[in-house]
């Protein structure tokens, strides 16, 4: 009777353990979301300002807040509010790319990811209409920030197993 008890309290102890692991184990990937949407954003806002500025793209990094609003693009208003709404969508992204593909470990996952979101951008500012210099501009954004969402997150799913 006692070397059941002692094993059902062992037990008890494993499951909590795990348990709290599990917790730890959430708490870590959400903040690591949260830190490849913030840095994702700063980084790629840089990129955006200089290619808007180097009239690479006829969309700066207000455009991300035309749909919602009717603000100057290129005023600071205007550039803050898409700097916002960059996060938003970053932090969705990186979200939604860590559901989709958490288990996975390949890299180039990222690349289609971007892929997903240039059509997506190409849908809401229509992309038919875009010449070429603007539709291969804008595909490299996409395709490199999705690459950095999916390269940054399989490497750090790589880390916490190993």
């Amino acid at each position: 009777m006692n070397v059941e008890a002692t094993k059902t309290r062992g037990r008890h102890r494993e499951n909590k353990a795990e348990q709290e692991g599990r917790q730890t184990s959430k708490q870590s990937s959400t903040s690591k979301v949260l830190e490849i949407a913030f840095w994702g954003t700063i980084i790629w806002s840089i990129v955006r300002l200089l290619a808007h500025f180097l009239n690479l793209t006829p969309y700066g990094l207000g455009a991300f807040a035309r749909p919602l609003v009717g603000v100057d693009e290129n005023s600071i208003a205007g550039i803050g509010l898409g700097t916002v709404i960059l996060f938003i969508e970053a932090l969705a992204a990186t979200f939604l790319f860590s559901m989709l593909f958490s288990k996975q470990r390949v890299w180039w996952s990222g690349l289609l990811f971007g892929l997903v979101m240039l059509m997506i951008a190409g849908f809401f500012f229509r992309m038919g209409n875009w010449d070429l210099d603007t539709l291969s501009s804008e595909a490299a954004w996409y395709l490199s920030f999705g690459l950095f969402i999916g390269m940054t997150l399989t490497l750090e799913q790589s880390d916490e197993i190993h």
